[in-house]
């Protein structure tokens, strides 16, 4: 996602949803400002209003919100407001009405801020999910999620106990629970106090040093139909299992042992002799618009001693070598991909046809990694069906009848 840039922002937007936030906002404009104007005067009007702003902590606020909005202003930030807001039909025909993701999220800040903030619980749980700092456990229970204060305030205490040290003073812990309408989740946001920060910042008197209390951040989401938790968090594997099982004595009131749950592997080595299609899997790549596909970096980990990992990486341009091409040249007495090798992160790049002569055309990175984790989430909805075609075609998602008795 771009860097926060209020002016691109303010451009992106339509009038009539900034004059409901200025509104909102108790911003004045002057009778004489011109709504009607032509779009581009109108957001240098708009921007020249807001850099005109003479309270400093009115400022200081607007941008605070902007950020904010900026975050939303993204697919996974939308489906989170709607994940949110989906008991109010009016949130999604109102999108439907809008313009783009960064009018939908400041419209939302506008008109349903319960929701937006909701949102923000749930886009950071889902930018976390599938990276390093998340765990799958199956706990085999389908109960409702208690929402009692008494309960909430146990599992508190519990958390608060868990994550202090020993000797020293107890770490604050406050958690707050939030619906996620659209896949079915309930998700309970953990805030705990973080070791103290001696910070140095400006203020209007010069410069200050003020001691800060940070909140470290948890998160875990409950799937009741399937009895599947998702957790997020710094820790390790310990600490998930422990809130995991603390959330389901005191929120679930159950005694669980959670189980984890095997990301399903990418079977990587497969790629090892190119990118051709598996018989009877081929795939009608013009049909899809696409103009080639490269493997464009891949990281392989050696199997015999000396173990070490190497990257071959080759440049972005479509027209250059790809991986297999350049390590078989440079390597030509122990290539990585037929040598005691083992593939274990691969970049595919999928580059399609320009939809204008001259013009550049789209281009597809496909993130794998051999433990399961992907990119295949954050890709729109036709890339992300692409994407799995292809792997499937590669036979990349598909175990071998020989790995199939071993999972069996």
């Amino acid at each position: 996602m771009a860097a926060f840039n209020l002016r691109h922002l303010i451009r992106e937007i339509p009038g009539k949803t900034w004059r409901d936030y200025l509104a909102k906002r108790s911003i004045e404009v002057g009778d004489d400002f011109d709504w009607e104007a032509e779009e581009t005067a109108l957001a240098n009007a708009l921007i020249a209003r807001f850099e005109s702003l003479e309270d400093s902590e009115q400022r200081a606020a607007v941008h605070a919100e902007m950020r904010r909005v900026h975050r939303l202003a993204q697919r996974k930030g939308i489906y989170a407001l709607l994940n949110a807001g989906h008991g109010q039909s009016e949130i999604q025909e109102g999108f439907e009405q809008l313009h783009n993701h960064a009018e939908r999220a400041l419209w939302t800040w506008v008109h349903w801020p319960a929701v937006f903030q909701i949102g923000e619980r749930l886009l950071q749980f889902d930018l976390s999910a599938g990276t390093r700092a998340w765990k799958r456990q199956a706990i085999k229970v389908s109960e409702p999620v208690s929402k009692e204060e008494e309960n909430i305030r146990a599992l508190e205490t519990a958390l608060s106990t868990l994550m202090s040290r020993r000797k020293g003073p107890r770490r604050a812990c406050r958690i707050d629970v939030c619906e996620r309408c659209l896949d079915g989740g309930v998700q309970v946001n953990i805030y705990i106090e973080d070791d103290p920060n001696d910070l140095v910042e400006f203020v209007e008197e010069g410069m200050k040093r003020r001691t800060t209390r940070p909140a470290g951040n948890l998160a875990l989401v409950y799937y009741p139909i399937s009895g599947i938790v998702d957790s997020v968090g710094r820790g390790g594997a310990r600490i998930h299992v422990a809130l995991v099982t603390l959330f389901a004595k005191h929120l679930l009131n159950r005694d669980v042992k959670p189980e984890a749950v095997k990301q399903p592997m990418f079977h990587l080595n497969r790629l090892r002799f190119g990118l051709a299609f598996v018989e009877g899997d081929a795939i009608d790549l013009a049909a899809h618009g696409v103009d080639r596909i490269r493997l464009r970096q891949v990281r392989v980990r050696a199997t015999i001693p000396p173990h070490c990992d190497f990257w071959v990486e080759t440049p972005a341009d479509p027209n250059e070598a790809c991986a297999f091409t350049a390590s078989s040249t440079h390597l030509q007495e122990r290539d990585f991909f037929r040598g005691p090798f083992n593939l274990v992160e691969v970049v595919i790049s999928v580059y399609f046809v320009p939809n204008e002569p001259g013009k550049i055309g789209h281009v597809l990175n496909i993130v794998l990694k051999q433990s399961g984790v992907s990119n295949l989430r954050d890709m729109s909805e036709n890339d992300a069906q692409l994407a799995d075609a292809l792997l499937r075609a590669w036979q990349v998602t598909e175990p071998s009848e020989f790995e199939a008795k071993l999972a069996a």
